[in-house]
């Protein structure tokens, strides 16, 4: 991206030094809101490992960190596997020395009615919203253990508070993080580890197309982007991805300090009157 380019992030501040010294994880880094998230991190001071399974956005993540002025790495990884999940915590060990805040943020869907799923496409949203951060957090944890703190926050969804017609392994896996999220944050508070998850609405994104997820990116058509819009009730529109990283950045942060164990909802409204 060219200094004259338009920042596909605009709403992002300069920074304010909150992560200064510290090392970040970021699952589903290349685009959405772990773009952005990677992205703020960085400028709050964090050296970031980018995770993605995929590289077909540009320019990618790390390289706008590096025009940013921050510093980051990319990581192909797949964090369905854990040989992949232990490899984010090495590398981050490795080539930044330590690791301080783990973010898993990779998810999908596949939308369809529950006799009309395949056991593959069942399988693949229950390993990619759930079990993955079952595995990434089982890798992380040892290191948070021996430093004696640690921050972990999942991305979950307001459908893992509602309903959504034709979602059921999503809304499922959804509702799954919050309350694991809500359990780890009890076995692990004592020992300086907080964990916390967001609840974000309906986000501008690109998302994978199909199942198998394919290199391609697609975007929502206008009818489907008005239409999830109209979901965040209060605000009518959808969500920027750097609203909801900002989210992430409050709860990774100390000014998050006596939090943990909340599912933090950023929706525009849609949950407020369900």
């Amino acid at each position: 991206m060219s200094s004259t380019s338009a920042d596909e992030h605009p709403g992002l501040g300069k920074g304010l030094g909150r992560l200064q010294g510290r090392v970040a994880i970021v699952t589903g880094a290349n685009s959405g809101i772990g773009r952005a998230t990677a992205r703020l991190l960085a400028r709050e001071g964090a050296k970031v490992v980018c995770c993605d399974i995929q590289e077909t956005v540009t320019p990618r993540v790390d390289s706008l960190i590096e025009q940013d002025g921050g510093q980051a790495i990319f990581l192909r990884s797949d964090v369905t596997l854990q040989n992949d999940c232990d490899r984010m915590i090495s590398t981050a060990l490795e080539r930044f020395g330590d690791l301080d805040i783990l973010f898993n943020n990779a998810g999908g869907g596949v939308r369809k009615k529950i006799h009309e799923f395949t056991d593959e496409e069942w399988n693949f949203v229950i390993n990619l919203n759930l079990t993955a951060i079952f595995r990434g957090v089982r890798a992380a944890i040892p290191h948070f253990l021996r430093k004696g703190r640690g921050n972990i926050v999942n991305t979950a969804s307001t459908f893992g508070i509602l309903a959504s017609a034709q979602y059921p392994a999503y809304c499922a896996t959804k509702a799954a993080v919050v309350n694991l999220t809500r359990q780890m944050a009890l076995d692990y508070g004592t020992s300086g580890i907080r964990i916390n998850c967001v609840c974000p609405g309906a986000t501008e994104t690109p998302r994978f197309r199909g199942y198998p997820p394919r290199p391609t990116l697609d975007r929502a058509t206008d009818e489907q982007r008005a239409r999830m819009a109209s979901s965040n009730r209060a605000l009518q529109r959808m969500a920027r991805p750097e609203e909801i990283a900002y989210g992430v950045l409050f709860l990774v942060s100390d000014e998050s300090s006596f939090v943990t164990g909340h599912a933090l909802v950023i929706d525009g409204g849609q949950t407020i009157d369900a």
